[in-house]
């Protein structure tokens, strides 16, 4: 297929909002109201400046604040007292979770010499913003205390496929301590396979070629990551059941809570782990024995690598410090004029410094704040009450958020139109959205407003034009049916952020959003106030982007006459989603031995032409509504409109999952951060399980239906009646 160069897809998506498009009124607005609001709309974007995001970041980061230290509530304190500054009203709620924070830990490579290796970063004469002022060595989030030892043995990202090629060559981790690098798969699931196979310790790299100097220059000269890096994190199992993991099956972490021990709780690990850098690890691979790596797990160090086990061995000693923990979620909240709310979020605690993550985030949310407070001075009165929730504890397993949602379910379910979610707001310039479809209509038309600081045009035609050029050279094929033409789409949301209680525990659409670029400092003490002046963001004029973005799709979402929700798109977004698992069904089964797996889609194909009829015709009432004016219409079309989400969730959960409860999208049993749509047919295909597959696609199915009858009902709303 011929490839189009960029700047000729995003001249032609621009020119393609033809002046009529530009002139209907934005989605879930009558004309007057759309009016009425322009004026507030122009405080949002012009109040976020470059200056004040960097004031923000510098003072968000000058020391690490992980959750449950004294730093972080000073970070919490500080956030709060600025949201009282803009003349927002402001609550700081208060949970004791547990956490846990390292007391002594060690890595000691014992064979073919004995040598300790570092658990911190290197430091560099140039870089005064790499504080280490309160930085804890090398730790993971729930790791276990323990002390392990035994010879390495490399399994590549540690991903189950790898385990089992490891097992074909005749070995395995078994007794071992297992080497395993970052990428791929979320940490924790990469600690839960080695366990589950028998490993005694896991210690997890950064190989230079998946973020180092395979991948560009690297600091404290360029964005990449050096050899000294380390990239914390939590292990949790994210892809189980986030939250305070001593609190489980949806119970929030309040005063009288029951609570499990640490030896009950079935999603953290029970072996030790550690974070090490790839100067660290390149001593223990470059000295192992056994057979050379398949194709594919060679890195990128500069030799061969092989798989051991033999030539390394190591002692590792973690004690940890865990226990309950308090955090504290600083909440602010702008009331509205209906029982409606909309929650935007950003969590604030870090490993390290934390510029990127999350405080590029936090900047832009103060800075969204700021336009919020300036625009009520001016009169602005939303519909929807705005909550702002500054979220701790999310780098543990999402767990400030999880926690205050468990806690708000009722009210939530009831009366929550979505949540908007920003985390690592700012890395570079390039912009992208994640989201359920219902949200990609207002997200589009918001991104076309606000322009691009540095490349020209909006964000939005660029978004939409790097999206084209990549659908261009993907040559897409609808099975049973013509290849299907570009429609711009949100990303799917897996999990890893603060988004995840919302829309996989209680069904409130969701989004999450941000400029990307190189970056190899994740969670590394480099990821810091200089790393951002030099490479992310020097000007701040992405911060400022981020915040017009986010301010303008909070200030439409909460001021439309009727929740701007829209489904005429959502069903084909849904059976995209389908394509690929049948694609990849009828790819297995060309090289299946034996009877290949085949299941039944048929059903589920029907439901969702059912899904897009009512679709289509729920917009259509949304939109008579919205220019009715009809206030008690508006109240009825759009309080359905909100439970449509809902009505794809399952008390019962997924398999082995239940607080997942999402039946169309989750987080990868075996990914974690990646999205499975439809996760619970996609385990089934990777289980090969026919009799699962046609029990979940029932599931699916209802789901499905419940969500048309739902689109049905809104249909049917009419405004003077």
């Amino acid at each position: 297929m011929q490839r189009i160069p960029l700047i000729v897809l995003v001249c032609l998506v621009v020119a393609s909002v033809s002046a009529q498009e530009a002139a209907k009124p934005p989605v879930g607005f009558s004309r007057s109201s759309a009016d009425a609001l322009a004026k507030y709309e122009r405080l949002v974007l012009d109040t976020p400046s470059p200056s004040n995001a960097k004031k923000w970041l510098e003072a968000l980061t000058e020391v690490p604040h992980v959750a449950g230290t004294p730093a972080e509530k000073k970070v919490a304190d500080y956030v709060r007292d600025r949201l009282l500054e803009f003349g927002l009203s402001v609550e700081t709620v208060k949970y004791d979770v547990f956490l846990n924070h390292p007391k002594q830990v060690s890595l000691t490579m014992t064979a073919p010499s004995r040598q300790e290796l570092a658990l911190m970063e290197d430091t560099y004469p140039q870089d005064t913003a790499a504080s280490y002022r309160g930085q804890f060595p090398a730790f993971h989030g729930y790791g276990a205390s323990g002390v392990a030892s035994g010879q390495i043995v490399y399994v590549n990202y540690g991903a189950p496929g790898d385990h089992e090629r490891l097992k074909a060559m005749g070995l395995s981790v078994e007794g071992k301590i297992a080497l395993v690098r970052y990428g791929g798969a979320f940490r924790g699931l990469k600690v839960k396979e080695a366990e589950e196979r028998g490993a005694v310790g896991v210690l997890i790299y950064s190989d230079p070629a998946d973020d180092g100097y395979v991948r560009g220059d690297v600091y404290p000269d360029g964005p990449m990551r050096p050899a000294s890096a380390i990239q914390r994190g939590s292990v949790q199992y994210l892809s189980i059941q986030p939250g305070d993991p001593s609190t489980p099956g949806g119970v929030p972490s309040i005063d009288g809570a029951a609570r499990i021990t640490r030896d009950q709780m079935k999603n953290v690990p029970k072996i030790p782990s550690l974070p090490i850098a790839h100067h660290e690890a390149e001593k223990l691979l470059r000295q192992l024995g056994g057979p050379r790596v398949p194709d594919g797990w060679q890195g990128g160090l500069p030799f061969s690598y092989h798989v051991g086990p033999g030539g390394a061995a190591v002692e590792m000693k973690v004690e940890m410090d865990e226990g309950l923990k308090p955090i504290y979620n600083v909440m602010a909240t702008i009331p509205g004029t209906t029982d409606q709310v909309l929650i935007v979020g950003n969590h604030r605690d870090a490993w390290t410094p934390g510029a990127i993550d999350p405080s590029s985030g936090t900047a832009a949310m103060l800075e969204v704040a700021r336009s919020f407070g300036v625009a009520l001075k001016a009169g602005w009165k939303p519909k929807r009450t705005i909550i702002l929730g500054s979220w701790d504890a999310e780098e543990y397993g999402l767990v400030g958020s999880t926690e205050w949602v468990e806690s708000n379910a009722a009210m939530l379910s009831q009366k929550a139109v979505a949540y908007l979610n920003l985390d690592s707001a700012v890395s570079g310039p390039d912009f992208s959205a994640s989201g359920v479809p219902s949200l990609r209509d207002v997200m589009r038309e918001v991104a076309r407003l606000v322009p691009d600081p540095r490349q020209g045009g909006s964000v939005g035609a660029l978004w939409e034009g790097r999206a084209k050029a990549a659908w261009a050279q993907s040559a897409p094929v609808t099975l049973g049916g013509p290849d299907r033409e570009f429609d711009q789409q949100l990303g799917r949301l897996g999990s890893g952020s603060d988004y995840t209680a919302f829309l996989d525990f209680l069904g409130v659409p969701a989004t999450d959003m941000g400029f990307g670029g190189s970056s190899g400092v994740y969670h590394s003490v480099f990821d810091n106030f200089r790393w951002m002046s030099l490479f992310g963001d020097p000007d701040f004029v992405y911060h400022q982007a981020a915040a017009q973005l986010m301010g303008l799709l909070t200030m439409r979402i909460a001021s439309a006459d009727v929740a701007p929700l829209r489904f005429s798109g959502y069903a084909r977004a849904l059976r995209e989603d389908l394509d690929e698992i049948r694609t990849d069904v009828t790819k297995r089964a060309r090289t299946a031995v034996g009877a290949p797996f085949l299941p039944d889609f048929a059903s589920i194909v029907t439901a969702l032409a059912d899904l897009e009829k009512a679709g289509v015709a729920a917009d259509a009432a949304a939109d008579r509504v919205a220019a009715s004016r009809d206030a008690a219409a508006a109240a009825r079309i759009s309080d359905t409109l909100i439970q449509v989400e809902r009505a794809f969730l399952h008390p019962q959960g997924l398999p082995g999952r239940p607080w997942f409860k999402h039946q169309l999208i989750g987080p990868g049993l075996t990914t974690g951060y990646a999205p499975w749509p439809y996760p619970a047919l996609r385990e089934a295909v990777e289980k090969k399980d026919t009799t699962m597959f046609g029990a979940e696609a029932k599931r699916v199915v209802a789901a499905i239906t419940a969500a048309t009858g739902k689109l049905r009902q809104a249909a049917a709303v009419m405004p003077g009646r």
